[in-house]
């Protein structure tokens, strides 16, 4: 069979065997869905695709993206994670409704449709300005005092797009949680500012925490995930989940993480 690895880490061939592996850049490839068999293209190759590993990262989702997951969800081909499952928590606001449905504890949030308005939000200090539909660490920014957040509030007014106004958690801890299947690992994080998970000077897996795997759990099963990360503070008041992570990567996670998330695909390829 010819399994497609969208984008991501290299490496899976050895994971994937006996299966023929072809990789395809999201941004460089088309999606050919005809007579009910799916095909992949690019400038370099095409193909009949029988599998699908999506590695896109989340840091700027993009239209083309959502469309090429409709169409292989609609092909019926075997995908990790599952495109419905992706589709659902493709945008950020989309994401945090998902965990609220599932019950998990979240930051209260203030959001506004345009950044243009975010200079009408009256909030206490200190907050963190996150915008748009990025990940990785990206267009989010912390503010203690007024001067701050005025300077956020005035870096946010181009992007004409919503924001949300979350707390800041001050001395809590960051901590990782990844399902794969049925297994869960944890990792604990610090950063060299106040984004654990942007300039990481130090990690180590830990024990999942009871209440955190039950979360991560739990989302899954509402989610109807075989893969996804969770990412959430330890306050002083208990656990924040502030985002899940539905193309979770595998940096710092023991070797065995990403060779259980290949054998979802053999699995389901049967």
């Amino acid at each position: 069979m010819r399994v497609v690895v969208v984008s991501g880490e290299p490496g899976w061939e050895p994971l994937l065997a006996p299966h023929e592996v072809v990789r395809h850049r999201v941004q460089d490839t088309l999606w050919v869905l005809r007579s009910g068999r799916l095909f992949a293209l690019d400038r370099d190759q095409a193909g009949p695709v029988d599998g699908v590993l999506w590695r896109v990262g989340a840091i700027r989702p993009h239209e083309r993206q959502r469309t090429a997951l409709q169409i292989i969800r609609l092909s019926g081909v075997p995908c990790v994670n599952d495109p419905g499952v992706l589709l659902q928590n493709f945008d950020r606001l989309g994401m945090m409704a998902s965990l609220r449905a599932a019950g998990l504890p979240t930051p209260p949030l203030d959001v506004v449709s345009d950044t243009q308005i975010v200079d009408r939000a009256r909030v206490p200090l200190p907050r963190v300005l996150k915008v748009g539909n990025l990940h990785g660490g990206y267009g989010k920014a912390m503010a203690r005092t007024d001067a701050e957040w005025v300077e956020a509030r005035d870096m946010a007014f181009a992007a004409e797009t919503y924001a949300t106004i979350e707390p800041f958690f001050e001395d809590a801890r960051d901590v990782r949680c990844l399902l794969v299947g049925d297994a869960v690992f944890a990792m604990e994080r610090r950063g060299r500012g106040w984004r654990a998970n942007v300039d990481t000077v130090s990690y180590r897996l830990i024990d999942p925490p009871t209440d955190l795997e039950e979360m991560t759990r739990r989302l899954a099963a509402h989610l109807g995930a075989t893969l996804l990360a969770v990412d959430a503070l330890e306050t002083r008041g208990g656990w924040v989940v502030l985002e899940s992570n539905e193309t979770p990567g595998f940096s710092g996670f023991p070797a065995l993480a990403r060779a259980e998330a290949a054998g979802l695909l053999l699995r389901a390829l049967g």
